[in-house]
């Protein structure tokens, strides 16, 4: 178990001027209000596997899914197109992850 005030990125990215290899931060403005609501206090973040068996979900996978809900409802409330720019981060997380590639070489990492 981590604290978040502990993940060296998180305070890398607000040194950094919410900037990672000189590249912005997708969602830097969902991060930096993260960064300051959690500045003072004790965030606890942990993973846990949200694709079990109900035969086998715990308290903390039932907590999961509630939070999924809550969020997916929330974003609903707030942007209509959430779906679509959720699409979107996944597309630069791809292409970020697989080396900046280009459009074809990150579908093939995708799908490798």
């Amino acid at each position: 178990m981590r604290y978040l005030s502990d993940f060296r990125w998180l305070q890398q990215w607000k040194q950094n001027n919410w900037q990672r290899r000189g590249k912005p931060i997708c969602a830097a403005a969902l991060w930096q209000n993260i960064a300051a609501r959690v500045e003072n206090l004790v965030v606890k973040v942990r993973h846990v596997d949200a694709h079990v068996p109900k035969s086998r979900a715990t308290e903390e996978h039932q907590d999961n899914q509630q939070a999924d809900q809550a969020a997916k409802i929330e974003v609903a409330q707030v942007d209509p197109d959430w779906q679509h720019k959720g699409e979107l981060f996944i597309a630069w997380w791809a292409h970020d992850t697989s080396g900046h590639q280009g459009r074809d070489a990150t579908y093939r990492w995708a799908h490798d």
